[in-house]
C-alpha cells in the first residue's frame, strides 16, 4: 500500500466516522424529543387522574345516554324495543350500562375515543332494548297506560358433582 492510498483510506475512514457520529447525534436528539413528548403527555395526564364527568351510572343514563340516544320504545315496525323505568333493578342492564358509562368517561378524554365507544354502544343498545334483553319483560309508561316492571325469573342451576373441578388444580 502506498502512502497516498493509506492517506486516502484514512481520510475516507475519518469521513465515515464523522458521518456516523452525526447520525448518532441526530438519533440521540430524536430520542430526547420523543422522551420529552412522552413526559409532557404523562404530566398532562391521559385522563387517568381526571374525575368522571358524571358521578354515578344513574346520572349518566338519565342526563346523557337517554336524551342523546333516544330509542322508540314499544312496537316499531318489525322491531320491539323494551325499556324499564326501573332499569336499575335489572342486574344485567346495570352491568352493561355501567360498562358503557366507564367506557364513555375514558373515551371522552381521547381525541378519537368516541369512535370505538360508539361501536360498543351500537352493540349494547340492541341487547339492552331487544326481545331477549334484560328489559324484555317490562314496558315503558305512555299515554295509554302505566309502566310495568317485571324482573326476569332466575335461571335454574344445579351444583357440579364433587370432583368436577378437580382437573383445574
Amino acid at each position: 500500500m502506498t502512502a497516498t492510498t493509506s492517506q486516502r483510506t484514512s481520510t475516507e475512514a475519518a469521513t465515515q466516522l464523522d458521518e456516523l457520529a452525526a447520525e448518532v447525534a441526530r438519533l440521540a436528539a430524536q430520542v430526547a424529543e420523543l422522551q420529552q413528548a412522552r413526559a409532557e403527555r404523562a404530566d398532562a395526564g391521559d385522563g387517568d387522574d381526571q374525575p368522571p364527568l358524571y358521578s354515578t351510572v344513574e346520572q349518566w343514563v338519565t342526563t346523557y345516554l337517554l336524551p342523546t340516544f333516544p330509542r322508540p320504545v314499544g312496537e316499531v315496525g318489525m322491531t320491539r324495543w323494551h325499556w324499564c323505568e326501573q332499569w336499575w333493578r335489572h342486574d344485567e342492564a346495570v352491568i352493561r350500562l355501567t360498562a358503557l358509562w366507564y367506557g364513555w368517561e375514558q373515551a371522552r378524554l381521547q381525541m378519537t375515543g368516541m369512535l370505538p365507544w360508539l361501536r360498543d354502544l351500537g352493540h349494547q343498545l340492541p341487547i339492552l332494548h331487544g326481545d331477549d334483553g334484560p328489559l324484555r319483560n317490562c314496558g315503558a309508561g305512555s299515554d295509554l297506560g302505566e309502566a310495568r316492571h317485571h324482573s326476569s325469573s332466575e335461571v335454574p342451576t344445579q351444583p357440579a358433582p364433587e370432583d368436577w373441578w378437580s382437573w383445574w388444580d
